[in-house]
């Protein structure tokens, strides 16, 4: 009897030892499917949301976390029912059902995104007023939003807008501004010696009321009426007619930033990193350039490097890092745009601000640590709507 009985037991465990056995594998199997859909669906967290775990629970897997790609979530699930895995989903698409407005628009000059929802986490980019904004989901006084360039941050709440679906296409086709006069403000009335209501810069976009004279009537973002001297604005669409990306064109807009502090994430006329300056740059020449250099890269006509440069173009954007070893792959840290003969301008972190160096040995302003350091050039003049250059017409207030 004792025997049957030890026999029983081991059996048991047995059972018990197999069972948990194949539900960690199923879990195992869960999460390559997950991590398979993240590298295809979004593979730069930077401007798309996927966190999903997988999680072992009884007899089953429990698929938890958020996205905000449906079809991440379609392709995972699908993978997990083809496998026959038993599963629980609880992944939360985004924006966030409880947020009952996912819209919004920018009512600061410049407004700093950081990588967590606190004031004390690392500033990683920014936004200009009149910047429309995806909102996904909230955190105390932040919410997670995804900028036209498509780079997804915290803001802090106070920074913007928020709208409804209705409200928001009713900005979109608002009759709208831009600020162009560099630096500049906004006031109570139409007297510049009246009280200043917000400062503005370069970018800043604003809804028209009407204009009288030496001053038109604006409303910023979340409604607030001011007045802003007219010759300091331009209509928005005819601002966005005028622009023709050239060589001249983009020289002209990156020399308006000579000087500008180094700021890291940094990307308006009060401090520029170093991609912050060209997007910046390229959004004055109607181009939306992707936010970070490692991103930027990506973008237009791959152009050969040669000793002498030789290959290169005025207006063409220069890329530094550290070139690829057997252990490493290709990094890219910095990026400036090349002025011919050798010369580049950028947002330097060793000048501290935005200014012209040269890559050629024997100049006065030789940056060698520049040329030891450079990756790739790419060309985005003669490319617009080739090779991932978008406008800005594509990418703001379309309807």
């Amino acid at each position: 009897m004792d025997k049957y009985l030890i026999f029983g037991l081991f059996f048991l465990a047995g059972v018990v030892f197999t069972s948990c056995g194949t539900t960690s594998q199923m879990v195992t199997q869960s999460s390559q499917f997950s991590q398979e859909i993240k590298a295809q669906y979004a593979p730069d967290s930077r401007t798309s949301i996927y966190a999903v775990k997988t999680i072992k629970q009884d007899k089953s897997v429990l698929l938890q976390g958020e996205t905000n790609v449906p079809k991440a979530k379609e392709a995972l699930i699908a993978k997990m029912k083809a496998a026959q895995i038993s599963f629980v989903d609880e992944i939360k698409l985004l924006p966030d059902p409880s947020l009952k407005k996912t819209f919004g628009v920018v009512k600061l000059s410049v407004a700093n995104l950081r990588s967590k929802p606190s004031v004390s986490s690392g500033l990683e980019t920014q936004a200009l007023m009149g910047m429309p904004l995806k909102i996904y989901k909230k955190e105390g006084h932040y919410y997670f939003v995804q900028t036209p360039e498509k780079y997804i941050k915290w803001m802090n709440a106070g920074a913007l807008a928020l709208m409804t679906q209705e409200e928001f296409d009713a900005w979109s086709k608002s009759d709208k501004v831009i600020f162009i006069g560099g630096f500049g403000y906004a006031y109570a009335k139409p007297d510049a010696k009246s009280l200043i209501v917000t400062d503005l810069l370069t970018g800043n976009i604003l809804k028209r009321i009407n204009a009288d004279g030496d001053f038109t009537k604006v409303n910023l973002p979340d409604g607030t009426p001011a007045f802003v001297l007219t010759e300091k604005l331009m209509n928005y669409e005819d601002w966005l007619d005028s622009r023709e990306l050239s060589a001249q064109n983009i020289e002209k807009a990156a020399f308006s930033y000579m000087g500008t502090p180094y700021v890291w994430g940094g990307t308006s006329g009060k401090g520029l990193d170093c991609s912050g300056f060209t997007k910046n740059v390229f959004f004055q020449n109607g181009i939306m350039l992707p936010r970070d250099a490692s991103q930027q890269v990506h973008v237009g006509k791959e152009i050969p490097l040669d000793k002498n440069l030789s290959n290169l173009q005025k207006g063409d954007l220069l890329f530094f890092g550290h070139k690829a070893t057997p252990n490493k792959k290709e990094r890219v840290t910095h990026v400036g745009i090349y002025l011919g003969n050798g010369k580049f301008i950028h947002a330097g972190v060793d000048k501290a601000k935005v200014a012209v160096e040269s890559l050629f040995a024997g100049t006065p302003d030789f940056a060698e640590n520049r040329l030891k350091s450079l990756l790739r050039a790419k060309r985005i003049v003669g490319y617009v709507g080739q090779l991932g250059v978008e406008t800005v017409n594509e990418t703001l207030y379309q309807e």
